[in-house]
């Protein structure tokens, strides 16, 4: 009975949120993306099998896949962190009443796993098992097989839930994936050898069937578990007091007036999660270069590494721009406060995160010079032109943030925007022109220099562009407070 209470109180809020056309838009395209990967695994599912017959592998069909599900899973596991929902919901008016604090947690807990990442692998799994079965395979161990498997996917659901409530199991998850792809990526050790074995040994020895269900039964009990143990009203309600992190950085004073905004935007960084995530992220996209590089017919696509590699502080940063000071830019605009210089402390630490991104790629120099050489004129340009893109962007950006969150650092859904897509664009559009017109001129050194002109003549010109995107964040400055006091 109680959860029919649950189910009709969700019903409720559905129909009584707000919908706007820009809602309704997001939703089309996330059913279209759960439709395309629906049909990929479909089809990975009736061609697999065969064609891992067919190829000279030297192991049998499951065995293969079994050897690099691993792959899959680090890869299923980090789109779940940045996209799967958790057990979000308003229970403090719940705790009053006379219900079990066990079934509030079952009920939203539960929820969770009416997602479409725990449904999508069956469209893989089930033509698979059953062509598996027809090729003469064992009945018993091929289906052992799937089921462990499977589990392994609802196990993938707990962890991420966990990782993000828990640092420890972040790190650790983090640590592992590392540690795997580093010894496989330098010839170390090939992890998949021994790795294929967890997922093999169902089909082996069917019977451990039962290990499996049993450890995926743990980790639901230990979820559980997790939630419950803090699901107090006093502890909701108590307000928690850290011990602050004292930083008085006198070396930004030589930026004169700018020094108080930079010494704002540093601290937020330092002492919030949601800052450090998208910090620990940059430093992830400067080897994205490194892992997508191939020596041959790679002229035009270095320039996405370059931008890449030495952009993603200024993407996943200065993208939300303003909204990092969302919790108090009420007050913010009630001081006398230029909106000149909040702007330009917030391009500066954009162009210094984007320069130490830069500099940080000088290792790239061992792996390819002219690659190197792309990733030094990208800086600039990415320093020129495109952190007027990212400010300019962050003036139709009304979403508040929520700074102890480590979700959605790529972007949240609420917060997508046609307009500020429209302006994104150019951000990756404008740099293959720039370089291609260069080459038009001298292949190469001509689209190397043009970038470097293009970025240093937007700095020379820097004055012209704060005047135009002033009037802009001013122009739209009531219509982001109205959206951040929501």
């Amino acid at each position: 009975m109680t959860y029919q209470w649950f189910l009709t109180l969700e019903r409720k809020r559905l129909a009584r949120g707000n919908k706007s056309n820009m809602d309704i838009v997001v939703r089309v395209f996330k059913w279209l993306g759960i439709a395309y990967f629906t049909a990929m695994m479909l089809l990975a599912g009736i061609a697999t099998y065969d064609g891992l017959l067919e190829s000279d592998l030297g192991a049998t069909p499951i065995e293969a896949v079994s050897r690099y599900l691993i792959y899959y899973f680090a890869f299923e596991l980090t789109m779940r962190f940045f996209f799967q929902k958790g057990p979000v919901a308003s229970i403090k008016p719940f705790l009053i009443l006379n219900i079990p604090r066990s079934k509030i947690v079952t009920f939203y807990v539960g929820k969770t796993f009416l997602s479409a990442f725990n449904i999508v692998q069956l469209f893989f799994l089930v033509p698979f098992t059953i062509i598996a079965i027809r090729e003469g395979e064992s009945g018993w161990a091929v289906l052992a097989w799937s089921l462990a498997v499977y589990s392994i996917v609802f196990m993938l659901h707990c962890i991420t839930i966990l990782m993000s409530a828990y640092a420890p199991v972040f790190y650790g998850v983090i640590g592992f994936i590392a540690l795997c792809f580093g010894l496989h990526y330098f010839d170390i050790v090939d992890p998949t050898v021994y790795t294929k074995y967890f997922y093999f040994t169902a089909y082996q020895y069917p019977i451990s069937l039962l290990g499996y269900v049993l450890l995926l039964a743990g980790l639901v009990w230990s979820t559980h578990r997790f939630f419950l143990k803090r699901l107090y009203l006093d502890d909701l309600e108590k307000v928690r007091v850290k011990e602050g992190i004292a930083l008085e950085m006198k070396w930004l004073d030589r930026f004169g007036r700018y020094a108080s905004f930079l010494r704002n935007d540093i601290r937020l960084i330092v002492r919030n999660k949601r800052a450090r995530l998208t910090v620990l992220m940059s430093v992830v996209f400067l080897f994205y270069a490194a892992l997508m590089f191939n020596a041959k017919g790679m002229d035009f696509f270095s320039v996405f590494l370059a931008f890449f590699s030495t952009g993603g502080f200024l993407m996943l940063f200065g993208q939300y721009v303003p909204s990092w000071d969302s919790s108090y830019y009420p007050l913010l605009m009630t001081q006398n406060v230029m909106y000149r210089d909040y702007l330009m402390s917030k391009w500066l630490v954009i162009a210094l995160g984007t320069l130490v991104s830069t500099l940080l790629c000088l290792f790239y120099i061992f792996l390819d010079m002219k690659l190197f050489y792309l990733m030094m004129a990208m800086g600039v340009f990415n320093i020129g032109i495109n952190g007027y893109f990212v400010l300019w962007g962050g003036a139709y950006l009304k979403t508040p943030m929520d700074l102890t969150a480590a979700k959605n650092v790529f972007g949240d859904v609420n917060a997508f925007n046609l307009r500020v897509m429209l302006i994104s664009l150019p951000k990756m559009v404008l740099p293959l022109v720039f370089y291609f017109l260069g080459t038009l001129i001298y292949p190469f050194w001509g689209g190397f220099a043009l970038l470097i002109i293009i970025g240093l003549a937007g700095l020379f010109l820097h004055s012209y562009v704060f005047q135009a995107i002033e009037k802009i964040y001013k122009k739209e400055k009531y219509a982001t407070l109205a959206a951040y006091k929501k």
